[in-house]
């Protein structure tokens, strides 16, 4: 049922000058937002519309993941936030140079920044707000976000009733355009078991856009949760096989909502991005700091062959972040990478072929120092930064530098395909079990008990 369908909706405009029209009655949400008397009046009407939507409604609005309906924007997840200036809505969009390079050849986008435009949210009850803009580029890493304040029927109805959000997204700068252009559903996900049941803070670890990773996502989780972490975000772009879910109901049986997957595949709109092997990772990272960030004090982005790990004396992640950094503001610390190298460069030995036995187990070859020339991660105090690179903190507060001497990034030798790692040269290598020494056995025990 289609129900006052805005392709055949009539313009309601006023004749009446602005000082003699009280547009602040004529809906529940709705405030006199607008900067021209013209403006105003084409969001009240939109509001009006959308106000009297039922939720099933069909409206021939594109819905994320989409294309907007004048061609513009190309919007991946719409996601909010309680700790990102203040309560937010926001839009993660493809960089506009780069997105009919990521559409099908033949497409009818239309690409602009959102610069340009006047945007506005508009939701459930009428109520409307500003969009706010910015486009992020660091080198090949490039983003571009759409920020709303969130009224407050839209707050209560994401944290008050945890309903899921309706927001559609308007333009006035097109005065011909009379409908929204797009429309997103959003919801806030649920605190995990660890998170309703300790007073220690969170920490959020979320896997880069995994490709067919399954295999290898229970040891990554369980040495993470040993050393602290406790809530895991699979992005999962490719894995359409029962093995992910079988992986993942299997821990939260043991551990209520320990994991989430967010399904991260734009098939439906034939999405390829400029960079294969990534899948809109920069996006990704964006969308797991907005949508966790409320509930994580600490939150990462990881590749499976990444392994935060704690030096002693420090037994967790936590125990060390608690030590040395405790409540600064400050916007994230750095992890340089420790690379694990194989003993030759074009093939395995038969250990480290062996996939029965645990990542940590298989490669104790390791580059003679730390890697700081580029390719680090980080851990993010969400509430202290805003815009993120893959290997950057684009804008925020501070970022700190770790010790050497008490954490690193493990960086294990890719699982899938061999290549070169930075300081592995044949002969330049040095041994080192520590890692396996000090926690392939507790990992191993903590797989059997899941199965217990």
């Amino acid at each position: 049922m289609v129900i006052n369908n805005f392709k055949n909706q009539p313009t309601c405009i006023s004749v009446h000058r602005i000082e003699e029209t009280d547009t602040s009655t004529q809906i529940y949400g709705w405030k006199v937002v607008g900067h021209t008397y013209d403006e105003q009046i084409r969001l009240r009407d939109m509001a009006t519309v959308v106000a009297a939507w039922p939720e099933t409604a069909e409206d021939n609005v594109p819905t994320v993941p989409c294309l907007s309906a004048d061609g513009h924007l190309l919007v991946l997840s719409a996601r909010a936030s309680r700790v990102r200036y203040g309560v937010s809505a926001t839009f993660i969009m493809i960089y506009p140079n780069d997105v009919t390079r990521v559409l099908p050849k033949k497409n009818s986008a239309q690409p602009f920044s959102s610069h340009l435009f006047s945007l506005w949210c508009i939701f459930d009850d009428g109520s409307v707000t500003s969009a706010y803009s910015y486009d992020s580029k660091y080198g090949s890493e490039r983003v571009s976000l759409l920020d709303c304040p969130l009224s407050p029927f839209a707050s209560d109805q994401l944290w008050r009733y945890n309903r899921t959000l309706r927001v559609y997204l308007a333009s006035t700068t097109d005065k011909d355009r009379n409908a929204p252009i797009l429309k997103a559903f959003i919801t806030v996900p649920l605190p995990s078991f660890f998170s309703l049941n300790s007073s220690q803070e969170l920490l959020t670890l979320c896997t880069s856009p995994l490709h067919n990773g399954a295999e290898y996502l229970t040891q990554w989780i369980e040495f993470h949760r040993l050393v602290g972490f406790r809530k895991f975000v699979v992005y999962n772009t490719t894995d359409t096989h029962e093995r992910l879910s079988s992986v993942v109901n299997t821990i939260n049986r043991k551990y209520s909502n320990l994991v989430d997957v967010v399904q991260w595949n734009f098939s439906s709109l034939y999405l390829i991005d400029i960079l294969p092997t990534r899948y809109f990772q920069t996006e990704a990272l964006h969308d797991c700091l907005i949508q966790y960030g409320d509930q994580s004090e600490w939150l990462g982005m990881l590749d499976l062959d990444e392994y935060i790990v704690p030096l002693d004396p420090y037994q967790t992640v936590l125990d060390y972040l608690h030590n040395n950094f405790r409540r600064r503001i400050i916007g994230s610390i750095n992890l340089w990478s420790q690379f694990f190298c194989t003993k030759e460069a074009n093939q395995y030995t038969l250990e480290e072929n062996n996939k029965s036995r645990l990542i940590i187990d298989r490669f104790i070859l390791r580059a003679p120092d730390l890697y700081k020339k580029g390719r680090e991660k980080y851990l993010y105090r969400p509430r202290f930064v805003q815009y993120l690179s893959i290997h950057h903190q684009i804008i925020g507060l501070a970022k700190q530098q770790t010790s050497r001497n008490h954490i690193l990034l493990a960086h294990y030798a890719s699982m899938s395909r061999l290549r070169s790692m930075p300081g592995c040269s044949s002969g330049q290598y040095v041994t080192d079990t520590s890692v396996r020494d000090r926690f392939a056995k507790k990992v191993k025990d903590a797989i059997e008990n899941l199965m217990v």
